[in-house]
């Protein structure tokens, strides 16, 4: 089966020993120099040339391979050393300038900074990097009015991020360095001054400045509270405002990946281009390749409007992928093209494999692939309507079944009513955005905007009703539950081995999927007695005098 997948999808054998190196760079980030990298590289390549040439496949195959692990191991290893700073074990006046406004804290107000150079001697020594740094400002009004570009002087000594030692607590940072952040510090009152204002922008802080105008437009349309802050996050990405009733609400209904703008918002926008645009090409096959670049421009052009944040850049770069590919075929999305769209995200951005959106976007898609046609396989509604539900649910027991252990894993909760949720907020959320781009390109005739936001409004109130409804229902969830990496690793297997089963019903293969199975229960089972006598232990040495 395995050699016969590798076989049939050449760039999931490029893409596995590349995340093998990406890894390994993370775990030991001892980057190479570039010039090293590139002689090891030609003489690399040269063998292989050999190895070609003389027909020495598996050689070649194994050389290869070998070298896209080191490649891997390259470009995580050199993400980590451009997050590298020479701390001082002093405070020092840095020149700094503001990313983004002040966000409240609970105790103080973030902002992320780029370090622009530091006064040695009163002279300063400009930072080629412009290393980031997490800046937290104490609370007062000064630092509630600060704005992206804002130019400081701050005093303050700069910390590596640290986290708090405490047993299973999360890695806040590992997690920092691989967002590109270099550290953080506390800037108290009365150790700052803003010395002006950068007025030039960058093409993120340019569509920052559209997705403001955009959530502005909502505010004079009439939107208000939970309404406001839902639309915002499905149609812009801006979940700065959502209340902690909300979050909770689409936590405990299995609708969290609704709010976080991603490949599931992308996909609809592409949907409805694609039946704008597919009837005209297939009456003049000529126009197929300006009409899918045109439809590239519109994703790209949402992502501008939506701030170009990470997790939607990555959804349109996938789906770019995926249309410039539908020049060679009819089908949308194989597990080859999905293997070819992440392969060249992670040579781009290699530290992109360990985000949790990255993870949950491809193993999703990825399930839908493998489980879904089996699945839907199953039963053939007669009824147009019943197709659709049936579809639809397939869909989202197939994600559900790629993405559970990671969301486990990340976040400890399973969601009970994931499918009843799923049937009702993907279809209202696709009709959310789609009434939002309508609201959009009405802006040159205000009265029918003013008119049709009522519409809009109305149909974001029917899916947060919808899903307090569920959210309230019995076990709508089970919380604190506990798993760790092999625990994810085992049931990842289990779902490889039930796969096999779907493709191809042996006994052989029910064996080894049972296997897996019962080695998962009984792991897990062990690691949580072994847990709790932990636990118990700690308890009771306390309690002695």
């Amino acid at each position: 089966m395995w050699p016969e997948a590798l076989r049939k999808y050449p760039f999931l054998r490029l893409l596995l020993p590349l995340a093998v190196g990406i890894v390994c760079g993370d775990a030991f980030p001892h980057a190479f120099s570039w010039s090293l990298f590139a002689s090891v590289s030609a003489g690399w390549l040269a063998a292989l040339y050999v190895c070609h040439r003389r027909c020495w496949r598996k050689m070649y195959g194994g050389m290869a391979l070998l070298w896209l692990v080191f490649l891997g191991y390259q470009l995580s290893a050199r993400a980590w050393a451009a997050t590298d700073y020479d701390f001082p074990h002093r405070e020092a006046t840095y020149r700094v300038r503001l990313c983004e406004a002040a966000e409240e804290k609970k105790r103080s107000f973030l902002c992320p900074a780029r370090v622009l150079g530091v006064y040695q001697s009163d002279t300063l020594r400009a930072e080629r990097r412009t290393p980031l740094f997490l800046l937290y400002f104490a609370k007062d009004s000064a630092a509630a009015r600060l704005q992206r570009g804002d130019e400081l002087l701050v005093h303050v000594r700069l910390n590596p991020p640290r986290n708090n030692g405490n047993p299973d607590e999360f890695d806040y940072a590992r997690y920092l360095r691989r967002q590109g952040g270099s550290g953080t510090a506390y800037v108290p009152a009365h150790r700052w001054r803003a010395t002006g204002h950068d007025s030039t922008r960058t093409l993120r802080q340019a569509a920052l400045d559209q997705r403001e105008r955009v959530v502005d437009l909502y505010r004079r349309l009439g939107f208000r509270g939970d309404h406001l802050t839902v639309l915002s996050a499905l149609t812009v990405g801006d979940q700065d405002d959502l209340s902690d009733d909300i979050t909770e609400t689409y936590s405990v209904a299995g609708a969290s990946h609704v709010l976080s703008l991603s490949g599931l918002h992308i996909g609809f926008l592409y949907v409805l281009l694609l039946v704008l645009c597919r009837p005209v090409w297939m009456r003049w096959r000529v126009l197929k390749l300006p009409l899918l670049l045109l439809i590239v421009a519109g994703l790209w052009a949402f992502a501008f409007f939506t701030g170009l944040a990470s997790p939607v850049v990555r959804s349109v770069t996938m789906v770019t992928i995926l249309a410039l590919a539908a020049l060679q075929s009819e089908k949308l999305l194989t597990m080859n093209t999905l293997a070819a769209t992440a392969f060249l995200m992670l040579v781009a951005r290699p530290l992109w494999l360990f985000d949790v959106s990255f993870q949950l976007s491809f193993l999703s898609l990825a399930a839908i692939l493998l489980f879904q046609p089996p699945l839907y396989a199953l039963w053939r509604p007669r009824w147009q309507l019943l197709r659709y539900v049936w579809g639809l649910a397939t869909v989202s027991l197939a994600a559900q079944a790629g993405t559970v252990p990671l969301v486990l894993l990340y976040f400890s909760r399973f969601s009970t009513h994931f499918l009843l949720s799923n049937l009702w907020v993907v279809p209202l959320s696709s009709l959310i955005l789609y009434a939002a781009v309508v609201l959009l390109l009405l802006t040159p005739f205000p009265a029918w905007q003013g008119c049709f936001a009522h519409v809009a409004d109305a149909l974001v109130g029917l899916q947060n009703g919808g899903l307090r409804w569920i959210s309230r229902l019995p076990y709508a969830s089970f919380d604190h539950v506990w798993v760790d990496a092999v625990d994810i690793w085992l049931f990842y297997l289990f779902l490889l081995c039930f796969c096999l089963c779907l493709r191809r019903f042996t006994f052989r293969r029910v064996g080894v999927a049972l296997t897996a199975l019962l080695l998962l229960v009984s792991y897990h089972t062990v690691a949580g007695i072994s847990s709790h006598a932990l636990a118990a232990d700690g308890g009771a040495s306390a309690l002695l005098p």
